[in-house]
């Protein structure tokens, strides 16, 4: 099984993060971090910051062997493509890593992403608009899906409802990504979350489209805040109905806290669904774990 979306957290990202928050919006800086401590209990920013790059993945490994994770793909949360390699290096065979771009607008962007690939080893880029506040059909965003299409590395984009202290909503739907779908159509692109409350764009998005995927990480509890009320069942049988199995990666969205530890019932509800969808075994490994490595780790 692969958990093809889960995160690395340190304090050098968290600040980073805060300081990206503060460039969009001056003075909000109290703000944040009072959001920030609602988000993560004093435990967790202990854990966070008192814990080397290596005790992390010494603790990654341990949860992952306890519930049968054979790889996770990890993101993180600001521009810190060192400690995502050196994160990995602990367990080069298990341990991936995404890039993430400060300003994935700016003129070297493309430069920036080529080398994570190239130089830290990275497999993905990951994008979040309604935090880094842009439009994915922008033009400024073209040569950086160039750079991605030539590099054969997908990109993962965050939709949708958001646990982040400040994010604008006016940037946060997947219709967005129609343009970019069909400019680059050798560019496999991943909403996470099923879209994470935009799941009807996110059907939508199916018509005509081939080089879309999407991931079932997080609690789904976006759809206890749409009209429909879906149930995780039904989210999980429209989008296999539209999408096919071969197009959905598994994922829990864990980080890794002493509060919180690995999200097993997670894992266990989405296994616990797709059995009771009635779908082949062959279809439910692709679902946990087969396409995400043709995606990452076929060359």
């Amino acid at each position: 099984m692969i958990d093809a979306h889960v995160h690395l957290m340190t304090m050098e990202m968290l600040e980073d993060a805060i300081k990206r928050f503060e460039k969009n919006y001056p003075g909000s800086d109290k703000q944040i971090r009072k959001s920030g401590h609602k988000i993560f209990a004093d435990k967790s920013m202990k854990y966070i910051s008192g814990t080397s790059l290596k005790e992390k993945a010494d603790d990654w490994l341990k949860v992952m062997d306890e519930n049968g994770i054979e790889k996770a793909v990890f993101f993180p949360i600001s521009q810190r493509p060192e400690q995502v390699r050196d994160f990995m290096a602990n367990s080069p065979e298990r341990l991936y890593g995404y890039a993430f771009i400060n300003d994935p607008a700016s003129h070297d962007a493309p430069d920036v992403l080529k080398s994570g690939v190239n130089e830290y080893g990275l497999c993905g880029l990951k994008l979040y608009p309604s935090i880094q506040l842009f439009h994915a059909y922008d033009k400024k965003l073209f040569a950086l899906y160039e750079e991605a299409q030539g590099l054969g590395v997908p990109i993962t984009f965050h939709y949708g409802i958001t646990h982040a202290p400040m994010a604008d909503y006016r940037y946060t739907n997947p219709l967005d990504l129609q343009l970019p779908l069909r400019l680059f159509p050798k560019l496999n692109f991943i909403i996470a979350h099923f879209g994470a409350g935009f799941f009807r764009e996110v059907c939508l998005l199916g018509y005509h489209t081939k080089n879309l995927y999407l991931d079932t990480s997080g609690t789904n509890n976006w759809t206890e805040y749409t009209p429909e009320n879906w149930k995780l069942k039904e989210v999980f049988k429209r989008a296999i109905e539209i999408y096919s199995p071969e197009r959905i990666i598994f994922g829990t969205d864990t980080v890794l806290r002493p509060d919180t530890g690995y999200r097993t019932s997670i894992m266990k509800e989405q296994l616990n669904v797709v059995e009771a969808l009635g779908i082949s075994s062959g279809e439910t490994d692709l679902i946990f774990g087969g396409n995400a490595k043709r995606l990452y780790f076929t060359p």
